[in-house]
């Protein structure tokens, strides 16, 4: 059983990610605020260089710091803390019943892209009501007749006005949204893997450096020892080496397997940028959806995902796509940085004050 604080390996990760949803959230929320109202906005006017500046002004001025800038913070947090807690939960546990590669101990990138797209369509679909009342909120002033003015508010007007399907607004795009994390993940899983192979092989280098020098042993001695091992024809010099091998194999093992903040964030940054860049357009889909009325007339706008599709390139082109990709790149990359590096810490300090389990 591998160790973990709460009992369950799954638990601890759900409250890693937790923690790093809640706070990138907190800081973060006015960017993600500014790329709903871009995302939602139809006119064809192409974005322009410093729009997000520009409406990090606008909005600061007009409607203040709390009432503006951090309107829909609630839903926004329930739903990121929610999401990340659950996702990581659910992503530990589906892996842990995947059966392991025998050659390499670990899951392959198949495997890890399997247990995202589960893990992401189950938290979609349970987290989704929270997407539609941060939508609505923050694409509505506090002012505005009609508007949300909480999260438990929004919730029970929406049942009431709009039932069960007023709740999963936006859920097909959600659903086409969890390739989105499937990449992501992949990529981190992989990088991650791969950052770990070249420190492992470095250490193993290292290692038969020592003993060749220790024992005055040529390198083709120490290779065939571990050959002959590995077939189990073994003489005593061979078990003698591969004894000490072991022993320090697992004295060292946390050093490779465990990366810098510097290394974490880079590979954060890198997998998340890749599955922004691949899956964007299904986040400006979702946010229409959501909305589905217009705001000054209050008339319906689009009626379904293949609606929503041939108006937005009809009327916008294939630019529209991609409205508030600028100010969802510069919330994402620090975003993203925070909540892996904030999901590591918290992780590692459950292993290390684990009070169940042995390592495997």
């Amino acid at each position: 059983m591998p160790k973990s604080y709460t009992g369950s390996v799954a638990t601890d990760q759900a409250l890693a990610g937790f923690t790093g949803g809640a706070v990138s959230t907190i800081f973060l929320h006015p960017l993600d605020l500014i790329k709903t109202r871009f995302q939602v906005n139809a006119s064809q006017a192409a974005p322009k260089i410093g729009g997000t500046l520009r409406s990090f002004q606008q909005i600061y001025r007009s409607e203040g710091f709390r009432h503006g800038l951090y309107r829909g913070l609630t839903p926004n947090f329930a739903g990121a803390t929610v999401s990340w807690g659950l996702y990581f939960y659910l992503y530990a546990g589906i892996k842990a019943k995947m059966p392991v590669d025998p050659a390499t101990g670990r899951l392959g990138p198949t495997q890890h892209m399997t247990a995202s797209m589960l893990g992401g369509a189950m938290t979609a679909v349970v987290t989704n009501p929270f997407w539609v009342i941060k939508t609505r909120m923050c694409t509505t002033k506090k002012t505005t007749p009609g508007a949300y003015r909480s999260l438990v508010g929004g919730l029970v007007t929406l049942m009431r006005s709009e039932g069960i399907s007023g709740l999963y607004r936006g859920i097909v795009p959600a659903l086409f949204g969890v390739s989105h994390g499937a990449i992501q993940f992949m990529a981190y899983e992989q990088l991650k893997y791969w950052r770990q192979e070249v420190k492992r092989k470095r250490w193993e280098k290292e290692f038969l450096e020592e003993i060749q020098s220790k024992y005055n042993a040529p390198g083709t001695v120490m290779t065939e020892s571990i050959q002959s091992s590995e077939s189990m024809e073994v003489n005593i010099d061979s078990k003698t080496f591969e004894k000490l091998r072991e022993s320090r194999l697992l004295e060292k093992k946390h050093d490779w397997e465990t990366l810098s903040t510097i290394e974490y964030l880079c590979m954060a940054a890198s997998s998340k940028v890749t599955a922004t860049v691949a899956t964007y357009p299904y986040q400006v889909l979702r946010s229409r959806l959501q909305m589905m009325s217009n705001p000054q007339t209050g008339q319906v706008v689009y009626t379904g995902v293949m609606d929503c599709i041939r108006k937005i390139k009809r009327a916008e082109g294939i630019l529209g796509f991609y409205k508030g990709v600028a100010p969802n790149v510069i919330r994402v990359l620090p975003g993203t940085c925070i909540t892996f590096l904030v999901y590591e810490t918290v992780s590692a300090w459950c292993r290390n004050h684990a009070r169940f389990g042995l390592d495997e």
